[in-house]
């Protein structure tokens, strides 16, 4: 059979938007709490939230990743229900067990990782809060990928809505009425994961029932396990930063460059985050059918054109929204936005480039991939971020990057062709180029009045791709079809 582009890209448009919705909300959440944050808190209390976050993360990366990024690739593996239900249940039970082990013997080195991370070992109960939090997160995230693969993104956004009521009721109080700082938000992500874990995970455990298979769970620890040194080479890349810039800055500098970096990324959370959701699995799918290089490629130009109009609006309009919602201790940060979003954007490419590795199961490359980036970031931290701080920071995540997207590509194609529009993708990288240095000269002194200018030099993106010619035929008319449809509601 052969592959149909309308079809996936209906499909992927489909399930992308809506998972791109719950990207929003949690999104949403973020810049609601924003103004909560810049009043009640400091950029040295973001600094510490933003550690012991990263820090919790490391812990979480040694104790799911080898599970949770193996599910999809051996879920489709299996035909039968029963066998694809083993698959998960096993996964449950092996994190589920593990992971309460591990957290409770990390629980008795906080004060040590307090003093050495936090400054002050009287913090150590932050850790305590955070660790508790992270093994009913580890647990949900399987939950998750759960609905992914079943393609149930209705229930994904409605989950994705009562955490998000949760979340800001729960903040609001912690911190604005009880003033409790950075353990009202430690709290509140404490609650909120044990409130999904009833929510999203006794449903499913209670239909896949708790059966463990032993072959399954050494399968996929087979294939997941060198994905965690994979996993901690990409923790190095993505932030291991904010550890330099407190050693060789301050706590506040992090917080600082932590806030610039969230805007930065939001591209990728918004577009690359929900795509990949639904993309992932799919591609085990398909690749299999004839005409899937054409049709994968045509896919990864549409999903470049949306991931660098988004990148666009964040560049050019975060400095007037973080004047609007922000106090200004915090306002410096959106100087290494347009850099953190070209790299985050780059980065996202490894998601298409990878194909070939996962296909042939060929995990050991990615180890040897992000092992070999997180070196080389480590060196760029020590050399850049000691003169040119935050600044320093953010090139050497640009650089990383590019070298992890070439060195994937490079091995990745190897095994499995990889096929780019090359003409169409430099006409997009020529429209964002373009528009956003037309809007870096655009100064006025009301914030209102630089919004709206420089909208409106954005919304110029699809406008310039279509004077460069970069829409085909079939595209034109899909697009016609579309404003006649949702717009004039011919």
């Amino acid at each position: 059979m052969t592959l149909s582009l309308k079809n996936e890209s209906k499909l992927l448009a489909r399930h992308s938007l809506i998972y791109g919705l719950g990207e929003l909300l949690s999104r949403v959440v973020a810049l609601l709490l924003l103004p909560i944050y810049t009043r009640f808190l400091t950029p040295y209390d973001y600094g510490i939230k933003e550690l012991v976050g990263l820090s919790t993360d490391v812990i979480g990366i040694l104790l799911a990743t080898s599970i949770s990024s193996s599910i999809y690739r051996f879920y489709f593996d299996y035909e039968a229900e029963q066998d694809r239900n083993e698959v998960i249940s096993s996964s449950i039970i092996t994190i589920g067990v593990v992971g309460l082990i591990a957290i409770s013997i990390l629980a008795f080195t906080t004060k040590t990782m307090a003093f050495y991370i936090l400054d002050s070992s009287d913090l150590y109960y932050f850790f305590l809060i955070s660790f508790a939090s992270l093994w009913f997160t580890t647990l949900n995230q399987i939950g998750y990928n759960y609905l992914r693969a079943h393609q149930q993104s209705i229930k994904f956004i409605i989950l994705a809505v009562f955490k998000l009521l949760i979340t800001i009721s729960l903040n609001i109080y912690l911190i604005c009425f009880l003033k409790m700082g950075v353990v009202g938000i430690l709290i509140s992500t404490l609650i909120t994961s044990i409130i999904m874990s009833f929510v999203l995970m006794v449903p499913i455990i209670m239909k896949v029932k708790l059966r463990f298979s032993k072959n399954k769970i050494i399968e996929i620890l087979k294939y997941g396990l060198p994905l965690i040194p994979a996993q901690l080479g990409a923790f190095i890349v993505h932030l291991s930063d904010r550890f330099f810039i407190k050693g060789y800055c301050s706590i506040a500098d992090a917080g600082i460059y932590s806030l610039g970096y969230r805007f930065g990324a939001l591209p990728s959370n918004f577009i690359s985050g929900p795509f990949n959701q639904t993309w992932q699995p799919r591609r085990f799918e398909l690749y299999k059918q004839e005409g899937s290089e054409k049709v994968f490629g045509k896919i990864f130009t549409y999903f470049l054109y949306l991931m660098f109009f988004a990148g666009l609006i964040v560049s050019v309009l975060t400095k007037e929204i973080l004047m609007l919602m922000s106090d200004p201790q915090f306002w410096e940060a959106y100087q290494i936005v347009p850099i953190i979003v070209l790299a985050t954007t780059i980065f996202t490419f490894h998601y298409h480039l990878n194909m070939g590795i996962l296909i042939h199961k060929k995990t050991k490359y990615l180890a040897y991939i992000n092992f070999s980036n997180g070196i080389i970031i480590l060196i760029l931290n020590f050399l850049l971020i000691p003169p040119y701080g935050i600044w320093g920071a953010a090139y050497a995540t640009l650089l990383a990057f590019i070298y992890k997207i070439v060195l994937t590509y490079y091995i990745s194609n190897k095994y499995h062709k990889i096929y780019f529009e090359v003409v169409r993708i430099s006409k997009i990288l020529f429209t964002v180029a373009v528009l956003y240095c037309f809007s870096y000269f655009m100064v006025y002194e009301s914030i209102f009045v630089s919004l709206v200018m420089k909208s409106i030099v954005i919304m110029l993106y699809p406008f310039v791709l279509s004077a460069l010619r970069f829409y085909e035929d079939e595209e034109k008319e899909t697009i016609v079809r579309m404003i006649n449809k949702y717009v004039l509601r011919k």
